[in-house]
């Protein structure tokens, strides 16, 4: 059985079992790191990337997270239409003890911007300029050198 560890606070850390679902888990290290009850919380690595525990509550944390791996705590604030979620470290003064692992999460914090949308692209502005031709009333050519001639219909005997 591998333990993880969980850093918060000014810069403490504690281990934590993650076998067990995910709702377990983070109950446990919300009482044990002394959080509010009204935040959302989940756990990043050192590289910035978010477990989604949260998300997935009913799953097994093991699934999700390496055994003897250490992890940060953070909290998630939803976002609200087009705007992505909000990931804010809980660590006191995050600038100093991980200043890399702050601005990754502070890049997924912010919105993407685009810089056209599909109907306002290139190729669709030179479309609405082309005219297409009518193809409804004309017939197509046919070359009699090549056409097959006269369709014959066959005979049926009826008695």
């Amino acid at each position: 059985m591998a333990f993880i560890t969980v850093k918060y606070g000014d810069n403490e850390q504690n281990i934590f079992n993650p076998l067990c679902s995910n709702l377990i888990l983070l109950e446990c290290i919300r009482k044990k790191c002394k959080c509010d009850k009204g935040i959302t919380l989940d756990l990043s690595d050192a590289d910035g990337n978010v477990k989604y525990l949260s998300d997935n509550l009913q799953s097994y944390a093991n699934n999700y997270l390496e055994g003897r791996g250490t992890y940060w705590l953070i909290r998630v604030e939803k976002g609200v239409g087009d705007n992505p979620n909000k990931y804010t470290l809980l660590l006191s003064e995050p600038e100093k003890h991980c200043p890399d692992l702050n601005q990754r999460l502070e890049n997924l914090s912010k919105p993407t911007i685009r810089s056209m949308s599909r109907k306002d692209s290139k190729w669709s502005v030179l479309s609405k300029k082309v005219k297409k031709p009518n193809t409804s009333s004309r017939r197509p050519s046919v070359n009699p050198s090549t056409s097959p001639g006269p369709r014959r219909r066959s005979s049926v005997h009826t008695q």
